[in-house]
């Protein structure tokens, strides 16, 4: 091997070793009306709204999510029933838990706890 070739093959695998695996793509924002889907089809959620409002029919959820331009793969809320206006009573209390699922590139309800 002369000494020109030699250079030129090291040169290829020095870049090969660089550049390396791609970067991940990060997480989409989830959207208030993203995560409102999500409640809506999960049915842990819409059976303890049920209960909560044949208590108080003023109860609903309301999500205030959390700035996300750090791009999280999980966000959490506590306190997401409001009845009239206000925070629900701590026996209607809720809280759910999202996460992002890279292989199916969506948001998921990871847990919801009543």
């Amino acid at each position: 091997m002369s000494g020109v070739t030699r250079y030129a093959c090291f040169g290829l695998l020095l870049l090969f070793v660089s550049c390396g695996p791609p970067p991940k793509a990060a997480a989409p924002a989830l959207t208030p009306q993203e995560a409102g889907a999500l409640l809506h089809f999960n049915n842990k959620a819409q059976d303890w709204l049920k209960y909560v409002r044949k208590q108080n029919a003023a109860c609903d959820y309301s999500l205030e999510l959390p700035d996300q331009s750090s791009h999280p793969t999980s966000i959490d809320l506590d306190h997401i029933l409001m009845c009239g206006g206000r925070p629900s009573p701590r026996e209607y209390d809720a809280s759910v838990s999202f996460a992002y699922d890279a292989s199916a590139q969506k948001w998921t309800i990871s847990k919801f706890r009543s």
